[in-house]
């Protein structure tokens, strides 16, 4: 009877335990719960946290629908060719791959001149922080044309004469490789080059001239990219661009911080002003982590 009471003794604190244990379990599945319940939440090695989402009724509106294909995630589905490799909640933004400009000249005529357009949906911009327009090549001169309420335009050109003149410092220096800033809450873009430059001069050792919008830090220019189809067989999945994205054009005061009109649903969440967009994002409060735009989102650290 002696271990029996003992057990009688200890039953309570046991059960006591294993209640806080449960509940921490289940205070920590919920902090780090960042997909709309019932949704999934990873796919392959990326977390898509709400406003993002796969499926019906499991992100917040156009443009933030994404879909796992093969363990690899895609802006709506993989027939727009934007691979998404990375999801910021906390600076509101993403980052896709996009398509390369290409233009060759070959001693048989078989020339090519191609041109890429991108449109971005409602709450999403191409960053004008976060990229640069670059071109490759020699004799060349790329343009970026678009649209943010206005008409406006960038470029840029790189000239060498020959392989000897061709910068190998790694800096788009305008020796082989040229970058630009671009403008400013960028909705849709085209990218094409000035026909009155190509390579036909220069065709011996740089038959083809790129262009691109891609993440300025990403990029490091080589002296071997200007050779045959060498840049496009490197980077034939695209190159890494980023995107701006808001939960709502308006201001913070706008927007205001009730549930019925904002997206910053859960309790200890706030309304802040994108750094890099015009509108507004959310953030949990201080002392608080997790998704703001779900909730119960934030939860205390």
């Amino acid at each position: 009877s002696g271990p029996d009471k003992e057990m009688a003794r200890a039953l309570p604190w046991l059960i006591f335990a294993a209640t806080l244990l449960l509940l921490a379990s289940i205070k920590s599945s919920t902090a780090s719960r960042m997909a709309k319940p019932g949704c999934q939440e990873t796919c392959g090695n990326l977390t898509i946290p709400y406003p993002f989402g796969i499926g019906q009724g499991c992100f917040y509106s156009e443009g933030f629908d994404v879909s796992c294909e093969n363990n690899r995630v895609f802006m709506h589905n993989s027939s727009s060719q934007m691979e998404i490799y990375n999801i910021s909640l906390a600076g509101g933004q993403t980052r896709v791959s996009t398509f390369i400009a290409s233009k060759c000249f070959y001693s048989n005529s078989n020339n090519t001149d191609g041109w890429v357009s991108s449109n971005t949906a409602d709450f999403f911009k191409i960053s004008t922080k976060a990229n640069k327009l670059t071109a490759v090549g020699c004799n060349t001169l790329a343009f970026l044309g678009g649209y943010n309420e206005h008409s406006v335009g960038a470029g840029c050109f790189s000239m060498c004469a020959d392989k000897q003149s061709v910068d190998h410092s790694g800096q788009c220096s305008g020796m082989g490789c040229c970058q630009t800033s671009i403008a400013p809450n960028l909705s849709s873009s085209n990218i094409s080059f000035d026909d009155r430059f190509d390579n036909s001069e220069v065709r011996g050792f740089n038959p083809c001239s790129y262009a691109f919008v891609a993440e300025q830090d990403w990029f490091r220019f080589e002296a071997s990219y200007l050779e045959d189809n060498k840049f496009t067989e490197k980077f034939n999945n695209g190159v890494p661009t980023v995107l701006d994205w808001v939960a709502g054009h308006e201001n913070c005061d706008e927007a205001g911080n009730d549930m019925s009109s904002s997206a910053c649903i859960s309790k200890n969440s706030h309304c802040i002003m994108s750094p890099n967009a015009t509108g507004y994002l959310c953030t949990c409060s201080d002392g608080f982590a997790g998704n703001p735009y779900l909730e119960g989102g934030c939860q205390g650290r």
